[in-house]
């Protein structure tokens, strides 16, 4: 059979199809990752994804062969039977989510019509609401489809032209207005429905702590928070599920798009049993709904979801996404809106019309979508590469220079190579000075708060890593004790100089490495989680670091003290270093902790994970090589960590965000170093690392820890942090007074 040329395949299309879509002019026959190709050849960088369904890439090898080999056992039976692959995707996807109960489906629709069943009766059978008055209070500006009932509480003139009458039993309030959401509320109110991003209105993020305040209203009101994040869900924003952000649980979640993996419609409804209790037999169903071939693809779509750290990838890349669309100096733009990997370019429809630009992009070998004719999205697979995605904005850039109205003089710009990533000196130019310009600042300073150990009975008396030699320590133990008081007495002054307030961890005799806090455990968002060591020699610090968090927490530092998992090995913020520019966690694993424990964190203190293999016995902890400084850069040493460890560290950081050290600086663990905003301080620093430091904005503090070198220790192990938040902590962090610094020393 001959191939059909472009404009023939769309000719055929237009003349069968049903005339409800405005596809841009292409025909796309392949797709691999970010990548699709068209019926000539012709490759297109997909910034798109499906509106999200195909968020884990094109043709995922794990997933086509998920989908292959479930449909070779069993592919559909109806829910009249138990299926074998029903009950592990059910019970994945509510612990993912912390609710209780699912209700699959097919397409997202069928779950949001799902979710207005359930609220109904739940409102009638639990809240007693009078028969029929039920009603469900939904933003203006919301998307949920397409069904008759969804348009029917719609407010876009186009989704309803033509197909009344309508659906009764829905109120409507401003979106992102508290106010105005409260007086929709009627005491027949059973839910309140609402995208926690609004998507198809143009990536609208309401203000922060909106969501917060809508849980805090349906809790007084005695109403159900129902979210729709059939877009927004499953790592698009840089959280597993966007209410995450907002630190809230709803009483019901709709799922759909990346659920089926790009390759099949599955959907979801989740919920309280509470909610999902109203449902009996014959109440609701669903023929595919829950189908094995679903299932098993869902599974699958989770599990490489959490493997691969796309969530984490989300975060990472979407801020390096919104950074340097905010950069871009046009005229043309009127605003840059959106989390995670899912942004909306809002512009000026007077200069530049969305639809020609998309258009234009297409020709240039980028695929995006425009809506309501001003906001161009920008929604690629969380697997895009970093160096695809500068591609992309590149492209994006230049393509608005051409409907600028008065463009400056430029010079001529080779674009007749749109498939592959170009790299030529203009472009890369551009780049550099674009991201030079971005470079952020660090967070102005606020009064750090730190943990130590004195170094009363710190001795080299056994050999657990590389480092430590206990027969060179005897030969001068009395002078390399008495300088590791010294060094650490000026490593505490150092710290308090530049502001910091420092809690002082009894010592044990017996446990000398109980100077190294770093260790003792995790604490972010004021929740500690307690390290267990692998290692039999430092195990009996165990009891006295929960000891001194239980003091903490008695007085208020911190909320919760939480045990690393049995069976798991975990050393504390040694294998867990917070990177607040990327709202990521940096966890290590393969010299002493476990690999397991980047699932326990991110489900603890609900931030994505990035897991780096350590290959290197010397940098036995991630803080030996890994340090995130207050601007965001990111200073490591390369050998010590495996090259899937070492791809991932240049995709999620960006080589021009990397300070790679040196031999003689990573062996005088000068990577082991203490950010606190623009101050850095080291052990050791090479005059070539001070001075990269420098180029950056950094100011370098050098406070020299022999003794403790010789234990692999340095500033970083000596140190840790009781005051680092996430966004949702930082909004709920109270104020700590000064006279809480000497209770805790009483109390500790």
């Amino acid at each position: 059979m001959t191939r059909s040329t472009t404009p023939e395949t769309i000719a055929r299309e237009q003349q069968f199809a049903a005339r409800n879509y405005a596809p841009l002019p292409v025909v796309l026959e392949r797709g691999h990752g970010e990548w699709l190709t068209d019926v000539d050849g012709k490759r297109y960088l997909d910034l798109m994804s499906a509106y999200s369904a195909v968020s884990h890439g094109h043709a995922h090898p794990r997933l086509v062969r998920a989908l292959t080999e479930q449909a070779q056992r069993v592919a559909v039976t109806s829910r009249a039977y138990h299926t074998a692959a029903l009950g592990p995707f059910l019970e994945k996807l509510t612990r993912l989510t912390g609710l209780e109960r699912a209700l699959p489906a097919n397409g997202g629709a069928e779950s949001v019509e799902t979710a207005i069943k359930a609220a109904r009766r739940w409102g009638y059978q639990v809240k007693k609401i009078p028969q029929d008055r039920a009603e469900i209070v939904v933003a203006r500006g919301n998307f949920h489809g397409r069904s008759t009932t969804i348009v029917s509480f719609s407010t876009e003139d186009s989704y309803r032209d033509g197909f009344g009458p309508f659906t009764p039993g829905f109120r409507h309030f401003d979106f992102g207005d508290l106010a105005s959401l409260e007086a929709a509320i009627t005491p027949n109110t059973a839910a309140v429905l609402i995208e926690p991003i609004q998507g198809e209105a143009g990536i609208v993020v309401p203000p922060d702590g909106f969501l917060r305040g809508v849980r805090a209203l349906c809790d007084k009101h005695r109403v159900l928070m129902i979210l729709d994040e059939i877009q927004s869900g499953l790592g698009r924003t840089g959280r597993w599920f966007a209410f995450q952000h907002e630190g809230i649980k709803p009483d019901g979640l709709i799922l759909g798009k990346a659920l089926g993996g790009g390759l099949l419609p599955v959907s979801c409804f989740v919920a309280t049993a509470e909610v999902m209790d109203v449902f009996e037999p014959g109440s609701h169903g669903s023929t595919f709904g829950g189908n094995p071939l679903a299932a098993a693809v869902g599974l699958e779509a989770l599990e490489v979801m959490e493997d691969e750290g796309l969530v984490a990838r989300s975060a990472a890349l979407g801020s390096h996404l919104l950074s340097r669309l905010r950069q871009i100096d046009s005229r043309i733009i009127r605003a840059v809106r959106g989390r995670g990997l899912w942004v909306g370019v809002d512009l000026d429809p007077a200069l530049a019309p969305a639809r020609a630009v998309v258009e234009r992009l297409a020709a240039k070998g980028v695929l995006s979508k425009d809506t309501h004719e001003t906001v161009i999205r920008f929604a690629p697979p969380l697997t895009i590469s970093r160096a695809a995605l500068d591609w992309g904005i590149d492209v994006f850039i230049e393509t608005l220079e051409e409907f600028e109205p008065a463009p400056a003089h430029k010079a001529d710009v080779n674009q007749a190579d749109v498939t592959a990533l170009p790299a030529t000196p203009r472009r890369k130019a551009a780049m550099k000075s674009q991201r030079d310009t971005q470079r952020p600042t660090a967070r102005p300073a606020t009064r750090a708060h730190l943990m130590m150990s004195a170094p009363d009975h710190f001795e080299v008396s056994y050999k657990i890593n590389p480092w430590m030699d206990p027969e060179h320590w005897a030969v001068s133990a009395e002078r390399l004790a008495s300088d590791a008081k010294r060094g650490w007495q000026a490593l505490k002054l150092t710290y308090e100089r530049l502001g910091a307030r420092v809690e002082v961890q009894p010592p044990v005799r017996g446990l000398p490495d109980m100077v190294f806090t770093a260790n003792a455990g995790l604490v972010l968002d004021r929740k500690v989680t307690l390290a267990r060591f692998l290692c039999r020699e430092r195990q009996g610090e165990q009891p006295h670091n929960r000891a001194f968090f239980e003091a903490l927490r008695a007085r208020g530092v911190v909320d919760e003290v939480i045990d690393t998992p049995a069976g798991l090995y975990f050393e504390g913020a040694g294998d867990a270093i917070w990177d607040r520019q990327r709202s990521v966690l940096w966890t290590g694993y393969g010299q002493r902790s476990s690999r397991e424990m980047q699932f326990v964190l991110a489900e603890t203190y609900g931030v994505p994970t990035v897991a780096l293999e350590l290959v290197d016995p010397r940098f036995y902890h991630l803080d030996t090589c890994f340090c995130v400084l207050g601007r965001g850069d990111v200073l490591y040493y390369r050998p010590a960590f495996s090259e899937r460890a070492l791809g991932l560290i240049e995709d999620l950081v960006g080589r021009d965000r990397l300070i790679e050290a040196s031999d003689e600086d990573a062996c005088h663990l000068a990577v082991n170093s203490v950010a606190l905003g623009d101050d850095a301080v080291f052990c050791h620093a090479t005059e070539t690392l001070r001075g990269q430091l420098a180029e950056r904005g950094y100011r370098t503090h050098v406070v020299p820890l022999d003794s403790f070198n010789r234990s692999g220790g340095a500033a970083y192990c000596l140190t840790l942090r009781l005051d680092l938040s996430t966004p949702v902590g930082a909004a709920k962090q109270p104020i700590f007074v000064e006279d809480d610094a000497v209770e805790l020393r009483a109390a500790a």
